[in-house]
């Protein structure tokens, strides 16, 4: 029905969009984390009003075009935390968006609001491997989904991987990709489809694995491999198609009844112009985000970098772990480094600063230790590349690949297993966590207080901050 009211559209406005013989149109973007062009290159890259226009223009020259989104239109970064998918919802309901697999980042703020931006979405989505505990389809989504292109039949695949980088409230299950695939797949191929198409929500390595595994998937459309560059890797003739971040660019995939298919990447950026209706979506959010997050808090006195924090001690994930420590005048205060999600330059730190390091908006809990469990948490994550190293406050730790040792030292004087210590952490990291804590202060206890307005309050108090690189964290690898 949509489509033929968008078809009917076009033909009162005297443009008679055409059915091409054997061809159908696939465009594909990923991590669509906001609706407004992020700023940080020249003419700005993305937003949906760009993603309009070039939809729209394809579209008007092929019956047969069909938008895919590859996952992560919720959480993610500062927009994400304070909207928490809604606009995109709305501008995709616009466009419109055809088909939508699931990122991790919908599930920033828990699987019932997961849930609910599928319920309000006009488009569909649909995961093979993410469940609901009692085994059914999350969200009562379809598990794959084949579109009849006037004679080509194609078939999509959704999955979607790491699951465990999210809230976790129990309400979604992440199946193993591999078993997903082998279960679908046999009803799939009875169906008898002229192309697999894989869209999914993992890294480049397992990509080419399930490539290898399942030979019967012709391609597969993934996330972003890098925030600025798009790519197409082989895995033999398989692409394996991966637009830039924040939808920065678009894949356009022709597909014909037989043959290889013919694969472009069109940047979304100032070179394309932007549909009006949606330009002003933008320009509405752009200016509501500005206005709630332009409070000056404190003076910065040198720039914060979250890379660091992945591998490393980092300037930005001391002052963050101050913070927490102090709301809760607890001994420790920890944080993921991949918890601190943006730079921050010297000068005025403002409560978008605070806001843009802390997009998720997790609730900070209060519990009691052992000294051995402290430890133990410390190493299983000292050697994390995804960004579950910690940032510390109140202690410094030293890990030396050699041995496979780690210490643990409060105030100069070294933790013993059963020293009893009081943590503030937040709750995505206590919901991690198999061990079990006392919890003093829960996500859901009234005294839980977000992180995000911690880090404000601590700025306001402290007027002046500068944090620096101390030696909390030691890596010895030689």
């Amino acid at each position: 029905m949509r489509q033929f009211i968008s078809i009917l559209l076009l033909i009162i406005l005297g443009i008679t969009p055409e059915v091409k013989a054997q061809q159908v149109d696939l465009l594909y973007f990923t991590d669509a984390h906001r609706i407004f062009p992020v700023d940080d290159v020249p003419g700005g890259r993305g937003g949906v009003a760009h993603l309009k226009t070039i939809t729209d223009s394809i579209r008007q020259k092929n019956q047969n075009t069909y938008l895919i989104h590859g996952g992560d239109l919720a959480g993610g970064v500062l927009f994400g935390g304070m909207y928490k998918g809604w606009p995109m919802i709305r501008a995709f309901n616009q466009i419109p968006l055809d088909l939508c697999n699931f990122g991790q980042h919908e599930f920033d703020f828990g699987s019932t609001h997961a849930d609910s931006l599928v319920r309000r979405s006009k488009f569909q989505w649909f995961s093979s491997n993410l469940q609901s505990p009692s085994g059914k389809p999350f969200a009562d989504v379809p598990r794959y989904v084949i579109h009849n292109f006037h004679g080509i039949r194609v078939a999509f695949i959704g999955l979607t991987d790491a699951m465990n980088t999210t809230l976790n409230d129990g309400g979604v299950v992440q199946e193993n990709l591999k078993k997903a695939i082998s279960e679908v797949l046999p009803q799939i191929k009875s169906q008898h489809p002229d192309w697999i198409i894989a869209v999914t929500q993992t890294d480049l390595e397992t990509n080419r694995k399930l490539l290898n595994a399942f030979p019967q998937i012709d391609f597969v459309f993934t996330e972003e491999e890098h925030e600025y560059n798009s790519n197409a890797f082989y895995q033999g003739k398989r692409p394996i198609i991966a637009p830039a971040g924040n939808m920065s660019s678009v894949a356009h995939v022709i597909l014909r009844k037989t043959g290889r298919p013919s694969v472009e990447i069109i940047p979304l950026d100032s070179t394309v112009s932007s549909a009006p209706q949606l330009r002003k979506l933008e320009v509405f959010y752009r200016n509501d985000m500005n206005q709630k997050l332009s409070e000056p808090l404190a003076q910065l006195k040198v720039p914060l970098s979250f890379r660091e924090g992945i591998t490393g001690e980092s300037a930005a994930g001391n002052l963050i772990a101050d913070a927490f420590r102090a709301a809760y005048h607890s001994d420790v205060a920890l944080i993921n480094g991949g918890g601190i999600r943006a730079n921050v330059p010297a000068g005025t730190f403002t409560l978008k600063s605070a806001r843009s390091l802390l997009p998720f908006g997790n609730k900070l809990c209060l519990v009691k230790m052992t000294g051995e469990q402290l430890k133990k948490m410390l190493k299983a994550n000292v050697n994390s590349k995804t960004g579950q190293l910690f940032q510390v406050s109140g202690i410094k730790y030293a890990y030396r690949l050699e041995n496979d040792s780690l210490s643990v030292y409060r105030n100069g004087t070294l933790i013993l297993p059963g020293d009893s210590i009081s943590v503030t952490l937040n709750n995505y990291i206590l919901n991690r966590t198999p061990n079990q804590f006392r919890r003093i202060i829960g996500e859901n206890n009234p005294k839980a207080m977000l992180d995000y307005e911690v880090l404000k309050h601590y700025a306001l108090k402290n007027k002046v901050l500068h944090p620096q690189k101390e030696g909390r964290v030691t890596i010895v690898k030689e």
